[in-house]
């Protein structure tokens, strides 16, 4: 069974290093339409996203994980799934194949 997209981004946003503040300022920052407590349900699990809300709060986490030195493991609402793990984005595989030290 696939993991639900409330989870993923709960996981994402954990291993981003983020509190639900500071996601929902990413969020909010990208033109993110949604309040505080609605980005906090998404996340959560307790509102299902809407396509566009699940894209910005995937975009913001993205951002993170890249300013963090790794890649953009989020999927976004049309992407096939990524099978690379939010938690540890920054791995020996990059988006191609491994990286040559």
């Amino acid at each position: 069974m696939a993991e639900p997209a409330s989870d993923i981004l709960d996981k994402g946003r954990r291993g981003a290093g983020l509190s639900q503040g500071e996601l929902f300022l990413r969020y909010f920052a990208l033109g993110g339409m949604s309040g505080s407590l609605q980005v906090e349900a998404i996340v959560c699990g307790a509102l299902r996203a809407s396509s566009h809300d699940h894209d910005v709060i995937a975009h913001a986490l993205n951002e993170r994980f890249v300013e963090m030195g790794g890649n953009h493991p989020m999927s976004y609402s049309d992407d096939p799934v990524d099978p690379v793990d939010p938690v540890d984005p920054v791995g020996p595989i990059g988006p191609i194949g491994p990286i040559d030290p």
